[in-house]
């Protein structure tokens, strides 16, 4: 059974990021037992303290909702990351989940562990930006998720990036909307071919 960890990085509920995600899940046409959200607005995940404690032993020495969020992660066989653009970048509170996993990374590059397993992943990004879209405009957002993607071994392969919402929402652009479940379709269809 295919296993979904879905990321909510925005801070409001049921907006252009969200809406996208759900399209992407239909198209997907799994259980919802299989997927697992993380609403990193309101997760309980305080920030990195930058300790170095996880250099020295797997896992993070904080105890909040990051302890179940590693798990979901671990069990998951495609990630799918969703966020508003804010100032070229992710938010605040999906950067404060991201900068948790440095747990991850210690125990793998560091220790030589881990606290996920190393298994196969897949990763999908999902952005939206308020302002029409410019050339470079989602490029930095897109090398965050492209890291933190890697440090969960989960390979990105695709991303669905969605510009001027501030003029429409998502929910009002079929277009985009069938964009998204076509991409939740062949998402499904890579992860049943490697």
């Amino acid at each position: 059974m295919i296993k979904i960890a879905a990321i909510h990085g925005s801070p409001r509920k049921d907006q252009n990021s969200d809406t996208l995600l759900k399209a992407v899940l239909e198209g997907m046409k799994l259980d919802e037992d299989q997927v697992k959200h993380i609403f990193t607005a309101t997760a309980n995940v305080k920030p990195c303290t930058a300790c170095n404690a996880c250099l020295k032993h797997p896992g993070c020495v904080i105890k909040d909702d990051m302890q179940e969020a590693y798990k979901i992660l671990d069990e998951a066989d495609i990630v799918i990351t969703t966020t508003p653009v804010y100032f070229h970048s992710v938010t605040a509170q999906l950067k404060t989940f991201i900068d948790r996993t440095q747990a991850v990374w210690g125990s793998k590059y560091v220790l030589e562990s881990t606290i996920i397993s190393r298994k196969r992943r897949l990763g999908f990004a999902i952005c939206t930006g308020g302002p029409p879209e410019e050339k470079s405009y989602f490029e930095c957002t897109l090398k965050v998720l492209d890291i933190f993607h890697k440090c969960i071994n989960a390979k990105l392969i695709g991303n669905l990036n969605v510009a001027d919402v501030d003029n429409e929402h998502v929910r009002m652009r079929e277009d985009v909307l069938e964009q998204a479940r076509q991409e939740g379709k062949k998402l499904i269809e890579m992860y049943r071919n490697i």
